[in-house]
């Protein structure tokens, strides 16, 4: 997705400069003097970086969120929590509530000096006794005449000791409930307020406090909005706090992973730089694709809410995976450093402090655990509160780019029918096909007749020329097929052999194979792993010596999917010796000549598909056969991605397939007397198993449409493949776990889909080859230039 113009990259050059001059130099010295200089804020407002959404008429700049998010980001980069929470307060925490529902009084006397820095404002919900249970508040506001007479006090508040104004949260009504709640907005100089600073384990700059409200009189023009409107304006208003959490976060995470690369490569140990430690490397790796994934769905919460869309669920989830995940990288990145890691002369031991406030502001991990459940597992709708008093409609409005959800009603329809179509076909029949130990050509026959297969491809061909989505979805639907060896079986035929075909193959070549395939009548498989080779393609053994008019094959493949059903096989072979990457060609081999030997191998699952070990025993095959012309190798890198998407989409659908299983258990399931549903140790469980299926989900969703765009998505692809088998290997074993000794028993599909999930941390290169490949291009910033001059389009007419 393209969500930034060159209008906010020219903003992100200009406010990076400004940190790099204002405020970087002088950071160690506010953390010792743990105050923030309000000289800075007024810098910042005199640049116009404050009040970036806010109303034009007050000083602001009207701007788009994402301008918000680049203001986040780089915040997030300059490696002091203090500094960024202490804005984030005050631009998003505290603000926009006198924006979107102040009267044009309190508006006037407000918003035009926190725009300009002049004012510093904070938020206080919090109580000594009462954190994120609003609705339980003690703070008492009660009309006196021209004024509200205000008694309680908050505590945790940022920027409340050395701040302007606070908006506060209170009781109007005590017996009233939430209908009791509204927000105040109090001077902090207001006789009756006493302050006492909170001595913090990170944050050191910001300002926390204890404040305490003794008979303090407040204007009644301080109101904001409606008296007894206060709760749903901050139900209104929490997502944006947590929001804002993720672009700063994402960005100190990169930052911690850059800045330990550089220590990686100068520091040495037994005689090598760290850098070269695999271990160290592949962690690397795995965290860099974890933040990836991470920024790709931070950017589509961040552009849903920046369209006035109100969704509790994803920001809940996106705010718990990236303060968590934002812990894990500062813990690991400061082992990397080990001794000095601890030191506070570098800057992995402030990062480690402040990061772990991020788990319990905006909401506790818990508490996003305990609405995330609700959400999915009893269906609660936190609907968005209509708007009561003086809202901006244009606030925090972005118009740019397309939104992308699944959701929409015409791929739906698309889905519905394919599922229908699978649930009649295979559903009942697959434990048949199971015993068998193959998938009858009959089936293959009729997902041709659906037009299943021709889906991306041109219709001179016999195809629709469909958009990828279509594609993808028949990946996830396959994907909820158990065994899970009819989604590997299917896709090896339509998504990787077919595919090769279109986008390597000569015109004959297609009019032969393509046509037949996408009809049904002729059935592929790719084999490119050899044994004891794997992933390493460049090391093949399997050679093609031209000898007149044929290629003459000799070698073997090893753990090849759907091969004895298939009619050819795409296979790799080296052509020349003279040198490890050259020669390397790929060949139609149809699996009726001679010399082409099968071994079936017996599996752990997956058994309603053929594995088998292929040998070439002198196989001649015609010239004509060579797939591409004859000056192309084998492209490894379009190889991979197709792969790797591939066996991604098919994981994600598994792993909602065992989630859905899991829920509808969990609600008909009794355990001493209650659903098991109730029990919070599972909730909890399944509410982190939707959160990271929602993560991958989007991922894979910003990488496909990139993918149809064209774009060298080689690092990235792999990073999903590894996520998304990861993932499918963690739910099927938490799933497993929750059906109980029932879920031993074989009638149950998740006894059937953890056997054969375990393949898929291995096929198409295992998690640890991923990683050193990631690793490489990640640390060794040469070794993507030469992947790079490789890629060709990796797209076929989509």
């Amino acid at each position: 997705m393209d969500y930034f113009r060159e209008e906010h990259e020219l903003f992100r050059a200009s406010l990076r400069d400004f940190l790099q001059r204002e405020v970087l130099p002088n950071i160690n010295q506010w953390e010792k003097e743990k105050k923030i200089p309000r000289e800075i804020w007024k810098k910042m407002g005199a640049m116009g970086y404050l009040g970036l959404s806010y109303p034009k008429e007050y000083g602001g700049s009207d701007l788009d969120f994402f301008f918000d998010v680049v203001f986040n980001e780089e915040l997030g980069r300059i490696n002091c929590g203090g500094f960024t929470i202490a804005h984030q307060a005050a631009q998003y925490m505290a603000g926009p509530y006198i924006v979107k529902y102040g009267s044009e009084v309190i508006k006037q006397k407000y918003l035009p000096k926190i725009i300009s820095g002049e004012l510093i404002g904070c938020i206080g919900i919090t109580e000594p006794d009462v954190g994120s249970d609003t609705q339980k508040i003690k703070t008492k506001a009660i009309k006196k005449g021209n004024h509200y007479i205000v008694d309680g006090s908050k505590t945790f508040i940022t920027n409340a000791y050395y701040g302007d104004f606070v908006v506060t949260v209170v009781k109007t009504d005590p017996d009233k409930g939430s209908k009791g709640v509204s927000l105040l907005v109090i001077d902090l100089n207001s006789e009756g307020i006493q302050k006492n600073k909170l001595n913090k384990l990170g944050w050191h700059c910001s300002d926390t406090a204890e404040l305490s409200f003794d008979s303090v009189k407040v204007p009644i023009e301080n109101l904001i909005g409606e008296e007894g409107s206060g709760f749903k304006y901050l139900m209104n208003g929490l997502q944006l706090e947590r929001l804002c959490f993720i672009p700063s976060s994402v960005a100190s995470m990169e930052y911690a992973i850059e800045i330990s690369m550089e220590y990686m490569s100068e520091r040495k140990a037994f005689g090598n730089t760290i850098d070269t430690f695999q271990v160290l490397r592949h962690r690397v790796a795995q965290l860099s694709s974890e933040v990836e994934a991470l920024k790709s769905f931070g950017y589509y919460c961040c552009n849903i809410f920046g369209r006035g869309m109100y969704d509790v669920k994803l920001c809940s989830m996106a705010k718990l995976i990236c303060t968590e995940l934002h812990e894990k990288v500062a813990t690991q990145c400061l082992q990397f450093y080990g001794g000095y890691g601890y030191m506070e002369d570098y800057p992995m031991a402030r990062m480690y402090r402040d990061v772990r406030a991020g788990t319990i502001g905006a909401g506790t991990s818990e508490i996003m655990h305990e609405i995330i459940s609700k959400m999915v597992i009893d269906d609660v709708k936190y609907e968005k509160e209509k708007d009561t008093g003086t809202s901006s409609e244009k606030f925090f409005y972005n118009p740019i780019g397309s939104i992308y959800q699944m959701g929409f009603d015409h791929r739906e329809l698309f889905r519905s029918s394919v599922r229908k179509f699978i649930e009649k076909e295979v559903g009942s029949k697959i434990s048949s096909w199971n015993k068998r130990g193959n998938i009858p050509k009959e089936i293959y026959k009729k997902f041709a007749q659906m037009g299943y297969f021709g889906l991306p491809f041109d219709q001179k061909y016999g195809g629709s020329n469909s958009e990828i989505w279509y594609t993808v979805i028949i990946l996830e639907e396959i994907s909820r097929v158990t065994p899970t060896g009819f989604a590997a079986t299917l896709a090896s035929h339509f998504y990787l052999s077919l595919m090769y075909i279109n986008n390597n193959g000569r015109e004959n070549q297609k009019q032969k194979y393509l046509i037949s395939g996408v009809k049904g009548d002729l059935i592929g498989c790719v084999a490119f792993s050899e044994p004891f080779m794997d992933f390493d393609s460049k090391n093949i053994k399997t050679t093609a010596t031209k000898s007149g008019e044929t290629y003459i094959i000799n070698g073997s493949k090893n753990f090849i999917a759907n091969s004895i059903e298939s009619d050819y096989v795409i296979v790799t072979a080296k052509t020349e010796s003279k040198s490890k990457s050259e020669g390397i060609r790929i060949f139609i081999v149809e699996t009726n000549l001679p010399g082409v030997n099968y071994i079936k191998q017996n599996k752990l699952g997956s058994h309603n598909s053929d594995m088998t070990e292929i040998s070439f025993e002198n196989v001649k095959i015609p010239l004509g056969n060579l797939l591409g012309e004859p000056e192309e190798e084998f492209d490894l890198i379009e190889h991979s991605i197709y792969g790797s998407l591939s066996m991604a989409s098919i994981s994600l659908g598994t792993s909602q397939f065992a989630l859905e299983r899991t829920l509808k258990y969990l609600k008909k399931r009794e355990l001493f007397g209650d659903p098991v549903a109730k029990f919070q140790v599972l909730r909890h469980r399944i509410a982190r198993m939707a959160s990271e299926i929602e993560l991958n989900r989007q991922f894979l969703i910003n990488l496909y449409t990139k993918f149809e765009r064209g774009n060298s998505l080689f690092k990235e692809a792999l990073m999903a493949k590894l996520l998304a088998t990861q993932l499918c290997d963690r739910i099927m074993l938490q799933s497993f776990q929750t059906f109980g000794g029932e879920g031993l028993i074989d009638e149950y599909p998740l006894t059937r889909i953890l056997r054969n999930s375990k393949s898929e941390q291995i096929g198409g290169g295992t998690s640890e080859i991923l990683c050193e490949i990631l690793s490489k291009v990640i640390i060794n910033p040469k070794e993507p230039n030469e992947f790079k001059k490789q890629v060709k389009k990796q797209t076929s007419n989509i």
